[in-house]
């Protein structure tokens, strides 16, 4: 017999990765070696695989050979089982669509009409009184798992992460698809360019503290102001983003000017009294003239560079957010400030990943009772 030492030299003993499986070249060679009649661990060490697999392989390929044999007239059947490589091959592409678990959009068809449901807007949330605000919204795979998660029982199955739904849509397997993810298509990396230089009123965002852009301390926002109609006589959002929780302010201004965002600082110092350096321990707004007179109004007022949005990447962010309910070119004078209000707390409500799947609202409510007494608040 020949020794394993006469075929297992450096260039032929398979070097294979963890988990590959066996081709047909493979079989061939183990039914080769069965022939010379190596036993399974040494065919197993030429081929490189465990030998496990090796014992496994010789079952499945097993096959019965009869042959007949004519002895005074008489015809004896004799029958022999043998490893056959390509009965083997033809055996395990059969059943490797059956390999592993049965994924999720086979097993919970459900689960599947629930997920496409939260992302195309089509889930009625009327007896979810959590995530009523959401109604009628479309939301990101992240999103929609958390809120999954909190709608099924616990012993429900549900995908681990995000990433298996991007996956089936991306292979056509739910009703939703990329064009219906309204962050996926519009995702582009940041051009930093030279900014343009441009006079400003008061101290630049490069003079900010450098603890803001950690986002690891409450009380730092960005402010903005978003457009529906581009015109001169139709009225804007301000809107404010606090750059640890997320959270947002919106209000419906008559116009682009100093004086309607001033009386918004007024109002949110009425609001917040003796708390409010605390609540604002600083403001980076947008460059644009409407902010000029922020700060003569507020003492941590750092300004952003002309022309560079990613200096206040949660405005941004925010921003976008909010046009899922406000679209860009739709003159606000058809929304209220009831409509503002409710297309603010939407975004607030939402699940974010970066949050923990926590909303911007429950993470701001964590920080302003770490600053206000509960008590003191008014029911």
């Amino acid at each position: 017999m020949t020794h394993l030492n006469d075929i297992t030299t450096d260039t032929n003993v398979s070097t294979r990765s963890k988990g590959s499986h066996l081709t047909i070249d493979d079989r061939v060679k183990i039914s080769v070696l069965k022939e010379l009649e190596y036993s399974n661990r040494m065919i197993a060490q030429y081929i490189g695989v465990a030998h496990g697999t090796i014992d496994r392989e010789i079952k499945r390929g097993m096959v019965t050979k009869m042959s007949k044999q004519s002895n005074n007239g008489k015809v004896y059947c004799y029958y022999k089982e043998y490893y056959d490589p390509y009965t083997a091959q033809e055996r395990c592409e059969k059943s490797r669509p059956n390999c592993g678990r049965t994924p999720i959009y086979q097993s919970s068809p459900e689960i599947i009409n629930l997920l496409d449901d939260l992302m195309l807007g089509e889930f009625d949330f009327k007896d979810h009184d959590k995530f009523e605000s959401l109604d009628s919204q479309k939301c990101s795979p992240y999103a929609t798992l958390k809120i999954a998660e909190s709608l099924v029982n616990d012993d429900v199955k549900l995908p681990a992460s995000e990433r298996p739904i991007y996956n089936w849509i991306d292979k056509g397997l739910l009703r939703t698809k990329n064009i219906d993810l309204l962050e996926k298509t519009r995702r582009t990396k940041a051009k930093h360019g030279r900014t343009p230089k441009r006079e400003q009123p008061g101290k630049n965002i490069s003079q900010r503290p450098k603890e803001v852009e950690t986002h690891t301390t409450f009380g730092h926002w960005e402010m903005d102001t978003v457009q529906g109609k581009k015109s001169a006589e139709d009225p804007v959002i301000l809107v404010l983003a606090e750059r640890l929780t997320r959270y947002n302010l919106a209000f419906k201004i008559t116009s682009k000017t100093p004086n309607a965002v001033s009386r918004v600082i007024t109002k949110l110092k009425e609001l917040t009294g003796d708390y409010f350096d605390e609540i604002f321990k600083t403001i980076t707004p947008d460059n644009g003239s409407e902010f000029f007179e922020v700060a003569n109004e507020v003492d941590q007022v750092y300004y952003a560079d002309a022309y560079s949005p990613w200096q206040r990447g949660t405005n941004e962010n925010n921003n976008r957010l909010l046009r899922r309910s406000i679209t860009k070119g739709t003159s606000l004078q058809l929304f209220s400030e009831f409509d503002v209000g409710q297309a603010n707390l939407r975004l607030n409500s939402y699940p974010r990943k970066i949050l923990g799947s926590k909303s911007s609202l429950d993470r701001f409510e964590e920080e302003i009772l770490k600053i206000i007494d509960p008590e003191t608040l008014a029911v």
